[in-house]
């Protein structure tokens, strides 16, 4: 599967070089990969079976293709997939995420083809979108699903004139606000309360749902992945206590729903770019230090991003992280250093 990091990259070099976004799926993915073990089925209840096909024993079928819900199916529809796209149509996996491949065609335009499970994106001029679906629909069975605005519930908008697109989870947090009840909260502008100290469990305290919980931070942790870096934080503080939590870290989560109410039609923007601009990678370090009042460690936090180097350049978010440290830094500046050695790895 793709990598989120490397979705919004490639997003951003199809607004800089006004690049197209089509969309595809291929039917019964799960279905198309040829296994490579002898598996057999029991025969499915209503399936006659003659007397002599049975005789000799109990009949079982030899199971020959993958099946939803076998532990092989993903592998084998991944090696089938990978095998037609770089044997077949000259594609190259990329060696950082084996989830992009991509190729350089006649007229040394570049095309991209990016894979979740059964999901496809490709990313390139018209003329090799058109040549790519044809190429695949003759080995597998795909769904034309035309110019992409909707991908693993993020809404894509493509904006050519202005060579920008946003990426955005309206309808996500809309959804997510009604399965909890926020739908009609009173709003908050902060993702948690200023000068809060959360710790852990104490003797004595409410305790919260659990469940519930988890499923909210759970909920909220994909919308951070995919378009909110300014969730980061309060997301990883509030993970801390999944286990137990009491009620005033409930409370807390809550705040963090009020504010995404608040927030709802934020996302990501990449570009505007300039034409005869050359984009280049900019990387952010940050870190408190001691924060964690019960084990005094700090917390990392980085961003990536992509802008052209002149005066008041938008900056293109790609990449984000905020996370505590797993050993206790000794000053300020250790903590920095530590904060900004894993900025490095992911610029790197």
């Amino acid at each position: 599967m793709v990598k989120l990091g490397s979705l919004r990259i490639l997003l951003a070099i199809a607004a800089f070089n006004d690049f197209e976004i089509h969309q595809g799926d291929i039917t019964t993915a799960y279905l198309l990969g040829h296994l490579e073990e002898e598996l057999y089925l029991e025969i499915p209840e209503g399936v006659d079976v003659s007397e002599a096909e049975a005789k000799g024993g109990r009949p079982v079928c030899h199971l020959l293709r993958g099946l939803y819900g076998l532990k092989q199916s993903g592998r084998i529809w991944n090696k089938a997939w990978d095998k037609f796209l770089i044997e077949k149509c000259n594609f190259q996996r990329s060696s950082e995420d084996y989830g992009v491949y991509y190729r350089i065609g006649n007229q040394q335009t570049p095309l991209w083809t990016l894979i979740w499970v059964d999901d496809i994106l490709w990313i390139g001029t018209h003329q090799a979108i058109k040549e790519a679906k044809k190429e695949l629909g003759q080995k597998f069975p795909l769904k034309h699903l035309g110019p992409a605005h909707f991908f693993l519930g993020m809404r894509i908008v493509r904006k050519p004139i202005e060579r920008k697109i946003t990426l955005a989870q309206d309808q996500y947090i809309e959804t997510l606000l009604k399965r909890f009840g926020f739908q009609d909260c009173y709003p908050v502008s902060t993702p948690l309360d200023p000068g809060a100290q959360l710790v852990s469990s104490q003797p004595g305290d409410i305790a919260a749902d659990e469940t519930k919980y988890r499923s909210l931070l759970g909920s909220v942790m994909y919308l951070m992945l995919c378009t909110r870096p300014d969730l980061a934080f309060a997301v990883g503080v509030l993970s801390k206590f999944s286990s137990n939590p009491p009620i005033h870290h409930m409370k807390a989560a809550e705040q963090l729903l009020r504010y995404i109410s608040k927030t709802q039609d934020w996302g990501l923007h990449f570009g505007p770019f300039a034409e005869g601009t050359h984009p280049i990678p900019f990387v952010f370090s940050d870190a408190d230090w001691a924060s964690n009042k019960e084990t005094r460690k700090s917390t990392s936090a980085y961003l990536c991003t992509i802008s052209c180097p002149r005066t008041n350049s938008s900056h293109t978010t790609v990449s984000w992280s905020s996370k505590q440290q797993s050993t206790v830094a000794l000053s300020s500046s250790e903590a920095e250093y530590m904060a900004l050695t894993q900025a490095c790895k992911e610029a790197i």
